[in-house]
């Protein structure tokens, strides 16, 4: 006679409890799943649009001319007047984006430029070209012009940098929560010899590691939750489609929870104890932390670096979270990014079902 399996349901769901119990008594938990992000979101929310003003130095008691008094007109350029010897040291210091003096008698200006900055200081030097040819045009006369630029005005939003960075911070979380939480969580369990009575149970093995995951989606789902209200509340933090945009980030974070575990898992299955942890989630969590697009973008690190940064798996989280809210995508525009989610998140189980142990 077949003896019945016994239900797994009741143990799947206190395992589940006793484990969401633990994870919130953890002062580690609660610090970096939920202080931490807090804490580097209000210390940068404040951050401006992350577009860079032009500032240029004009002499203060240079010659006044039609040149400096169109420039200073410009939005988005600020002037600012002093010596010709104050100017270009602020501009050595890189204080100023360039110095535009008026040449002596011919009436030709000259503009300086640092090397410096490359990026802005072509800019500066478009805007003076374009403004001196406009000059010369009505010196000379010229008003038909055979060519005319017409300038049309489009509805847009302004990108704060709280749209760039809180994205980041979401994904610093979950790793947290999906990688530490979980080696730490097991290898406790394992020391105290708690697997060890529960498995005295008919308790299968695979419900101790959904009970345990089902845990720590929900802390996921409350640090997603309580690190957007912030940025909504506080800094004003967009979220293009309302509602819509917090379940696929909701959604998202699920994803990237359920991926990253299998990290957690192989370091608890090498690690022999508490201490041997450590460095372990040291190597997989931290380089991600400091590259992986949580704290600037990946393209301001050095282009030979960037191909290997991009696959790394919090790079396809943070990219795929950033369409989500930046760009306002829908789920299937991410799949690239998923796919990259789900290839390390085969690598990391397989590593983990292969060295994995209950004692």
């Amino acid at each position: 006679m077949k003896t019945k399996s016994p239900n797994q349901i009741g143990p799947l769901l206190a395992i589940a409890y006793y484990g969401l119990r633990a994870q919130l008594r953890n002062r580690a938990t609660v610090f970096f799943g939920f202080v931490f992000p807090l804490m580097f979101i209000f210390a940068f929310g404040f951050f401006g649009p992350s577009g860079a003003s032009i500032s240029i130095g004009i002499p203060e008691n240079g010659q006044s001319t039609a040149i400096y008094s169109d420039i200073s007109k410009i939005e988005g350029v600020s002037i600012q007047k002093g010596t010709p010897a104050d100017l270009k040291r602020e501009l050595s210091a890189g204080k100023l984006t360039a110095v535009l003096i008026t040449e002596n008698g011919s009436g030709d200006v000259k503009l300086l430029i640092s090397q410096a900055n490359q990026n802005q200081a072509q800019v500066a030097q478009s805007i003076v070209s374009g403004v001196i040819a406009k000059e010369n045009l009505s010196l000379a006369g010229i008003k038909d012009l055979p060519i005319n630029l017409s300038v049309e005005k489009v509805a847009g939003r302004a990108f704060k940098f709280i749209d760039f960075f809180l994205p980041g911070m979401i994904g610093f979380a979950i790793l947290a929560t999906a990688v530490n939480n979980t080696a730490f969580g097991l290898i406790f369990l394992k020391k105290t010899l708690v697997l060890k009575r529960i498995f005295a149970t008919p308790t299968k093995g695979l419900t101790i590691l959904v009970g345990q995951g089902m845990a720590r989606v929900i802390v996921a789902l409350a640090q997603t939750l309580v690190i957007v209200a912030a940025g909504v509340w506080v800094f004003d933090f967009t979220l293009i489609h309302g509602l819509f945009t917090i379940l696929l980030i909701i959604f998202l974070s699920i994803i990237g929870l359920l991926a990253f575990m299998g990290f957690g898992l192989f370091i608890a299955g090498v690690a022999t104890d508490e201490n041997s942890v450590v460095p372990l989630t040291n190597i997989i969590v931290f380089p991600q932390f400091l590259v992986a697009g949580t704290f600037f973008p990946i393209e301001n690190l050095p282009a030979a670096l960037q191909p290997f940064v991009k696959i790394l798996p919090l790079a396809f989280f943070n990219a795929a979270i950033r369409k989500i809210t930046t760009e306002g995508v829908s789920i299937d525009q991410v799949f690239p990014q998923l796919l990259g989610l789900l290839a390390w998140s085969i690598v990391a189980y397989i590593a983990a079902a292969r060295t994995f142990k209950w004692e």
